[in-house]
Protein backbone atom coordinates (compact mmCIF):
# COMPACT_ATOMS: atom_id res chain seq x y z
CA UNK A 1 0.00 0.00 0.00
CA UNK A 2 2.82 2.33 0.82
CA UNK A 3 4.76 1.64 -2.57
CA UNK A 4 0.69 2.72 -4.26
CA UNK A 5 0.69 5.70 -2.30
CA UNK A 6 4.21 6.66 -3.28
CA UNK A 7 4.37 6.03 -6.59
CA UNK A 8 0.88 7.66 -7.10
CA UNK A 9 2.52 11.03 -5.52
CA UNK A 10 5.65 10.68 -7.07
CA UNK A 11 3.41 10.67 -10.66
CA UNK A 12 1.79 13.95 -9.31
CA UNK A 13 5.06 15.92 -8.22
CA UNK A 14 6.22 15.17 -11.90
CA UNK A 15 3.16 15.70 -13.68
CA UNK A 16 3.15 18.79 -11.87
CA UNK A 17 7.07 20.13 -12.37
CA UNK A 18 6.32 19.39 -16.13
CA UNK A 19 3.78 21.11 -16.89
CA UNK A 20 5.12 24.40 -15.11
CA UNK A 21 6.29 27.90 -16.45
CA UNK A 22 9.50 26.77 -18.03
CA UNK A 23 12.20 28.34 -20.50
CA UNK A 24 12.34 26.90 -24.31
CA UNK A 25 14.84 27.76 -26.80
CA UNK A 26 13.42 30.14 -29.13
CA UNK A 27 13.98 33.75 -30.84
CA UNK A 28 12.20 36.89 -31.71
CA UNK A 29 12.66 39.25 -34.29
CA UNK A 30 13.08 42.70 -32.99
CA UNK A 31 11.90 45.85 -34.73
CA UNK A 32 14.82 46.74 -37.15
CA UNK A 33 14.09 43.01 -38.56
CA UNK A 34 17.10 41.62 -36.51
CA UNK A 35 16.43 37.29 -35.77
CA UNK A 36 17.98 37.25 -31.99
CA UNK A 37 18.29 33.92 -30.30
CA UNK A 38 18.02 32.84 -26.84
CA UNK A 39 15.14 30.86 -24.42
CA UNK A 40 11.28 32.02 -24.34
CA UNK A 41 9.62 31.84 -21.28
CA UNK A 42 6.06 29.36 -21.59
CA UNK A 43 3.44 28.41 -19.17
CA UNK A 44 1.37 25.95 -21.11
CA UNK A 45 -1.60 26.94 -18.30
CA UNK A 46 -1.72 30.22 -19.77
CA UNK A 47 -1.90 29.92 -23.85
CA UNK A 48 -3.55 33.19 -24.00
CA UNK A 49 -0.47 34.66 -22.76
CA UNK A 50 1.24 34.08 -25.73
CA UNK A 51 -0.97 36.45 -28.03
CA UNK A 52 0.13 39.50 -25.86
CA UNK A 53 3.51 39.50 -24.84
CA UNK A 54 6.37 37.57 -24.71
CA UNK A 55 9.60 37.09 -21.84
CA UNK A 56 12.57 36.56 -23.70
CA UNK A 57 16.29 35.81 -22.11
CA UNK A 58 18.66 36.48 -24.67
CA UNK A 59 21.39 34.56 -25.05
CA UNK A 60 23.65 36.82 -23.07
CA UNK A 61 21.54 35.70 -19.74
CA UNK A 62 19.82 39.70 -20.69
CA UNK A 63 16.09 39.08 -20.29
CA UNK A 64 13.31 41.23 -21.01
CA UNK A 65 9.08 40.94 -21.71
CA UNK A 66 8.01 42.73 -25.14
CA UNK A 67 4.66 43.20 -26.72
CA UNK A 68 3.95 43.43 -30.05
CA UNK A 69 4.76 47.00 -30.62
CA UNK A 70 8.57 45.92 -29.80
CA UNK A 71 8.53 42.91 -31.96
CA UNK A 72 7.99 41.88 -35.01
CA UNK A 73 7.37 38.01 -35.01
CA UNK A 74 8.83 35.13 -32.17
CA UNK A 75 8.84 31.63 -31.82
CA UNK A 76 9.31 28.58 -29.83
CA UNK A 77 8.81 24.62 -30.68
CA UNK A 78 7.99 24.94 -33.97
CA UNK A 79 5.17 27.84 -33.30
CA UNK A 80 5.37 31.01 -34.71
CA UNK A 81 3.37 34.20 -33.61
CA UNK A 82 3.67 37.20 -35.77
CA UNK A 83 2.85 41.23 -34.88
CA UNK A 84 -0.39 42.37 -36.59
CA UNK A 85 -2.96 44.67 -36.40
CA UNK A 86 -6.21 43.50 -34.44
CA UNK A 87 -9.20 46.24 -34.17
CA UNK A 88 -6.45 49.22 -34.00
CA UNK A 89 -4.22 47.62 -31.65
CA UNK A 90 -1.14 45.20 -32.07
CA UNK A 91 -1.34 41.46 -30.89
CA UNK A 92 0.41 38.74 -31.65
CA UNK A 93 -1.03 36.38 -34.05
CA UNK A 94 -0.10 32.33 -34.50
CA UNK A 95 0.94 31.38 -37.71
CA UNK A 96 -0.56 28.01 -38.55
CA UNK A 97 0.60 27.90 -42.37
CA UNK A 98 2.02 30.49 -43.98
CA UNK A 99 2.62 30.49 -48.05
CA UNK A 100 0.73 30.90 -50.81
CA UNK A 101 -1.99 31.32 -48.69
CA UNK A 102 -2.33 31.83 -45.11
CA UNK A 103 -3.73 31.24 -42.11
CA UNK A 104 -3.48 32.93 -38.38
CA UNK A 105 -5.05 32.21 -35.33
CA UNK A 106 -5.92 34.99 -32.70
CA UNK A 107 -6.86 34.13 -29.33
CA UNK A 108 -8.81 37.22 -26.68
CA UNK A 109 -10.53 38.02 -23.25
CA UNK A 110 -14.01 37.55 -23.32
CA UNK A 111 -15.22 39.04 -19.21
CA UNK A 112 -18.78 37.60 -19.13
CA UNK A 113 -20.33 38.56 -15.77
CA UNK A 114 -17.18 38.55 -13.67
CA UNK A 115 -15.94 35.86 -15.71
CA UNK A 116 -13.38 35.65 -17.81
CA UNK A 117 -12.85 33.23 -20.69
CA UNK A 118 -11.13 32.73 -24.03
CA UNK A 119 -12.14 32.71 -27.50
CA UNK A 120 -10.23 32.85 -30.81
CA UNK A 121 -10.44 33.53 -34.01
CA UNK A 122 -9.48 32.44 -37.40
CA UNK A 123 -7.82 34.63 -40.22
CA UNK A 124 -6.87 33.65 -43.86
CA UNK A 125 -4.86 35.96 -46.48
CA UNK A 126 -3.12 35.29 -49.78
CA UNK A 127 0.08 36.72 -50.34
CA UNK A 128 0.28 40.00 -51.10
CA UNK A 129 -3.32 41.01 -50.10
CA UNK A 130 -2.37 44.08 -47.25
CA UNK A 131 -6.19 42.52 -45.35
CA UNK A 132 -6.51 39.43 -43.71
CA UNK A 133 -10.00 37.44 -44.54
CA UNK A 134 -11.88 36.68 -41.01
CA UNK A 135 -12.64 33.34 -41.80
CA UNK A 136 -16.24 32.15 -40.96
CA UNK A 137 -16.79 28.50 -39.28
CA UNK A 138 -19.66 27.56 -40.87
CA UNK A 139 -18.19 28.62 -44.86
CA UNK A 140 -14.71 27.83 -44.41
CA UNK A 141 -14.59 25.17 -47.22
CA UNK A 142 -16.14 28.26 -49.61
CA UNK A 143 -13.84 31.00 -48.30
CA UNK A 144 -10.98 28.54 -49.29
CA UNK A 145 -12.46 27.86 -52.36
CA UNK A 146 -12.04 31.74 -53.58
CA UNK A 147 -8.83 32.08 -52.17
CA UNK A 148 -7.94 28.79 -54.35
CA UNK A 149 -9.35 30.14 -57.59
CA UNK A 150 -7.98 27.85 -60.32
CA UNK A 151 -6.98 25.00 -57.88
CA UNK A 152 -10.08 25.24 -55.37
CA UNK A 153 -10.25 21.11 -55.63
CA UNK A 154 -7.85 21.61 -52.50
CA UNK A 155 -10.63 23.14 -50.63
CA UNK A 156 -11.84 19.21 -51.01
CA UNK A 157 -9.25 18.14 -48.70
CA UNK A 158 -10.68 20.27 -45.99
CA UNK A 159 -13.30 18.39 -43.55
CA UNK A 160 -15.07 20.63 -41.38
CA UNK A 161 -18.30 21.37 -40.26
CA UNK A 162 -19.83 24.37 -38.02
CA UNK A 163 -16.45 24.72 -36.06
CA UNK A 164 -13.37 25.10 -37.48
CA UNK A 165 -11.18 21.87 -37.87
CA UNK A 166 -7.73 23.71 -37.40
CA UNK A 167 -5.75 20.32 -38.23
CA UNK A 168 -7.33 19.51 -41.35
CA UNK A 169 -7.21 23.56 -42.51
CA UNK A 170 -3.65 23.28 -42.19
CA UNK A 171 -3.17 20.34 -44.21
CA UNK A 172 -5.66 21.68 -47.11
CA UNK A 173 -3.30 24.86 -47.26
CA UNK A 174 -0.38 23.16 -47.19
CA UNK A 175 -1.27 20.68 -49.48
CA UNK A 176 -2.21 23.47 -51.96
CA UNK A 177 0.69 25.94 -51.15
CA UNK A 178 2.74 22.63 -51.50
CA UNK A 179 1.54 22.09 -55.13
CA UNK A 180 3.59 23.17 -57.34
Amino acid sequence: MKNTVLAVLLNLLTFSLTSQIAFVKGYIVNEKGDTLKGEVKINPKKEQDNYSKVFFKEESGTQKNYKPNKVKAYGFENQNYVSMDYEGELKFYKALVRGEISMYKMMFEIVNMNATSYDGEYYITRQGDKKMTLVKEGKFKKQLQEMMSGASGYANEYEGDKKINEESAINAIKKYNERK
